[in-house]
């Protein structure tokens, strides 16, 4: 049965016409219910809100118009019973996992259990990550608390990935802000990237302006 809160995110996304050809205030509208939902599920399991949205939580220019979660696979099995649709596992260019994919609003949503992310050199498992768990930052959206992936890992991802978008808002970011390079070094071991992926990293965050 598909809780009252989060069936009401449904129906109404409480945007304006003009609003809703933007997505984040329709993704703000639906975050709040959406995020307890998954809480519930995931009981004491792992979970994060990842991607661009998570980026632009956090300050950095990122926009999609996708909500994207990460978490483990009993906590998937459960929002899928509790949501009563089925998941599927799949893999493309760039990731693997089993998968929920539902709308909420006119949000599309995501949710990924055990991920497995693939560049052309690396993949990155997030869940054998400890560092980024223990990183999540809590951000407050429509009274629910997000607990968000750290912009360093969103990095490392990008970098990956090649996502070169990605990487300028982050980079700009990152370098305005500050960031935690400890945890970015944690980051780093616990992956178990190449050396040139660890350069490349840094080199981001390093290098001059007018590179």
């Amino acid at each position: 049965m598909i809780p009252s809160t989060l069936r009401k995110a449904t129906e109404v996304a409480g945007v304006s016409t003009e609003e809703a050809f933007d997505p984040q205030p329709m993704q703000e509208a639906v975050l709040g219910p959406l995020v307890r939902v998954v809480e519930e599920a995931a009981g004491g399991d792992l979970w994060a809100l990842v991607g661009a949205a998570s980026c632009r939580l956090q300050g950095a220019d990122a926009t999609s118009p996708n909500l994207e979660f990460i978490t483990t696979g009993p906590a998937l099995r459960t929002l899928a019973e509790m949501l009563d649709m089925p998941s599927t596992w799949g893999r493309g260019a760039y990731l693997a996992a089993q998968r929920l994919h539902f709308m909420r609003g006119r949000v599309p949503v995501f949710v990924f259990a055990n991920p497995v992310f693939h560049g052309r050199y690396e993949s990155l498992s997030p869940i054998e990550i400890p560092s980024l768990w223990d990183a999540r930052p809590h951000i407050e959206v429509g009274g629910a608390t997000v607990l968000v992936s750290p912009l360093e890992w969103e990095l490392l991802l990008a970098v990956v990935l090649d996502s070169t978008p990605r990487i300028h808002a982050l980079r700009a970011c990152m370098r305005d802000r500050g960031f935690d390079g400890r945890l970015l070094t944690r980051l780093l071991r616990e992956g178990h990237v190449q050396s040139a992926t660890e350069e490349a990293v840094w080199a981001v965050l390093e290098r001059p302006d007018d590179d």
